[in-house]
Parts: C-alpha cells; structure tokens; sequence
C-alpha cells in the first residue's frame, strides 16, 4: 500500500510542471551546484513544505524520457491528451513525501556521477516507510532540475512506470510489445485483487517472462496476498535473479520482520546496506530487531548509533527514549528530551505519548 500511494504520487506529479520552459544543453551541472540542490530540498521538505519538491522535474525532459520508452506515446495526439489527464488530477509530489516522512525525514545519501550526469540519491524514512529516490539532473535555464527518478522500493524509473502506464491506457494498440501485454493483464488482475489469477498466469508464463524484473514485482505483490511462504520464495528467486535489486531486500526486511525471522532480517538489512554504499539510519530497524529478540544492548547500542548520525530523526529518539526509560537510565533520557527540544526539528506532537508514560520527561 505504501509503495502505490508514493507511486500514485510520482505518476500525478507529472502535471505539475507542463508549462515549464525546455530544459537546455548547457554547461555541465557542478557537484557544488548538486550539493546546494539537495540542501534547499532537505531544508523545505523536512520543515513540512513541500514545494521545493513540487518544483523539482523538469516535465519536459521528463516527458521526453517516457516518450522514448512508450509505444503509445509516440502519437502526438495521444501525448497531448495522456499530458493534460495528469495535469487534471495532479497531487502534489512534495506533499506526500512530507506526509510519508511523519516521524522520520528526507535526507541525501550521496551525490554523484554515472556517465557524465549528476545525481542525488536521498533516502525516505518515516511512517510511510522506507525508499530511496534516486534523481537524475538536468540544467534546465538557470535551475538545476530532476529529468527523471529511480524509485527502489519497485526498482523502476518514473519515466518507466509512465511510460507502462500509457501503454496501458491505450490498451487498443495492436504493436504493443508482447512484455508489456503480459504486464497489463497481470496488472489488471492485481488491480481486481483476483492475486490467484495472477498467480497462474504468471505460472504459465515462458521462462524468458517469469525472469523479467517487472513480471516477477507483479508477481510478488500478489504473493505477498496469498500466502507469507509462496511470498518469502518469490522474493528468494528474485534476488538470485536481479543481486543487485533493492526492492527486494526492502521487502524482505518487512517480511522477517512479520515473520519474526530477525536473523534473516539482518542478512537483508546488510545486502541492502551495502548496495547503497552504506546508510547508517538502518541501524534504527537493526534495533528494533534487536529489540525483538530481547537483546537490550545491541538494541540500545543501534538506537544512540543512529542518534549520533541523525539527532533529529523522531521514529529513533522515541525509541532511544523508551530504551533508557525501560533500562532505567531516567536521567539520560531526560538529557535527551532536553538536547531535543533545542532543534527545529522538534515537535511535542511527536512524543505525546511518550510524556504521558513518562511524566518524569515533560
């Protein structure tokens, strides 16, 4: 559901922008210009503004970039009115990162260079759980812009979903590929919450389909419904087929998680950490596995890591709190609660709960 609702969000923040000006080839974008970007995002989005974001893609390059992955976009007619149905029913795009990031926040992980192009790589955590955006740049007049996201919670760019997705629309294409046929029916059926079709025509599937990355996701959505094991081997056969896939391991730390598997939990944790070169916010679900497991030192050891790293970050202060609290340590969780509340970030809405159970806090 988390991952559809941000979905949801991406394809309708397509309208934001359809009378922005054509980006242009200028000079390259600097890594100081990058750094600077990321900063006034992070700045706005975590203040609870969602404009920036708003802002943020360049729909002309963006445009661009799904056309070339479309049949049906290739028509101009159809473009236009494929366009203006986003703008009709656009949901701001910033708006539902704020509203994702509740306890948590949107911070840069890296900036860097793939192919002489920029990129900002930020990281999503928060009550509408964890994602990693991975924004390609362009200079677009004097703005530095975003051409086109990678969302790895589906291991899909947002060109590419749209791009399904208009080929989707115009179902009366006799030349649509045969891959993207497969994945309209599939998604259709996911759609109707009929997962047990899903399931068998996936099963009847060649096995050139069954290993396409977007099939499989399919797939495992309706795996995830039917039954936990059926879903634990999709995933399972997904890593071994696509290592490099980072939705899967996102998947799976939710999975062990339910399941209470928190030795399998920590597997994941550690192939996703060392796919995105290191995220030291993973430490707070360390914990709680921790937690889980009744190993109050290791939990708490994780809790006060990620503080050091992000003393801001609601979800771990509340459980670095209750830590200390449960362990009485009264005094070092009445230290935190007092350095806390020193930051912008703070929010007594946030820790109500908390100060109610620990009166002592307040």
């Amino acid at each position: 559901m988390r991952t559809a609702l941000l979905l949801t969000g991406l394809v309708l923040a397509t309208g934001l922008v359809l009378a922005a000006g054509t980006a242009t080839a200028q000079r390259a974008i600097s890594s100081e210009e990058a750094l600077a970007t990321a900063h006034r995002i992070e700045a706005a989005t975590n203040s609870g503004d969602g404009s920036v974001l708003d802002h943020f893609f360049d729909i002309d390059s963006l445009i661009q970039n799904i056309r070339r992955k479309s049949v049906a976009l290739k028509d101009p007619v159809f473009l236009k009115g494929f366009s203006e149905s986003f703008n009709k029913g656009f949901i701001n795009f910033g708006d539902r990162i704020v509203m994702a990031i509740n306890l948590g926040n949107y911070r840069l992980l890296k900036e860097f260079e793939r192919k002489g192009v920029r990129h900002l790589l930020f990281r999503m955590y928060g009550t509408g759980g964890l994602n990693y955006h991975d924004y390609t740049l362009v200079r677009s007049k004097d703005s530095i812009k975003a051409s086109d996201v990678y969302v790895y919670q589906v291991d899909e760019s947002l060109s590419n979903t749209l791009a399904n997705l208009a080929d989707m629309m115009n179902q009366s294409l006799e030349n649509v590929p045969e891959d993207v046929s497969i994945i309209m029916k599939l998604t259709e059926e996911n759609t109707k919450k009929n997962y047990s079709a899903v399931k068998e025509q996936y099963e009847h599937l060649t096995e050139k389909y069954k290993n396409t990355k977007s099939i499989q996701l399919i797939y495992i959505t309706a795996c995830h419904h039917l039954d936990l094991s059926l879903y634990e081997t999709a995933l399972e056969h997904f890593s071994t087929s696509f290592p490099d896939a980072t939705s899967c391991y996102i998947m799976m730390i939710d999975l062990y998680y339910l399941r209470k598997e928190y030795d399998k939990g920590f597997v994941a944790l550690d192939k996703l950490d060392k796919l995105l070169g290191g995220d030291a916010v993973l430490d707070h679900i360390r914990g709680n596995f921790y937690k889980e497991q009744g190993k109050k030192a290791e939990s708490l050891a994780c809790y006060e890591k990620v503080y050091h790293f992000e003393p801001t970050l609601a979800a771990n202060n509340r459980s670095l709190i209750t830590a200390y609290e449960d362990g009485g340590d009264k005094a070092k969780a009445y230290a935190l609660v007092t350095d806390m509340k020193k930051t912008a970030a703070f929010h007594e809405s946030d820790y109500s709960d908390l100060f109610s159970k620990y009166p002592d806090l307040k």
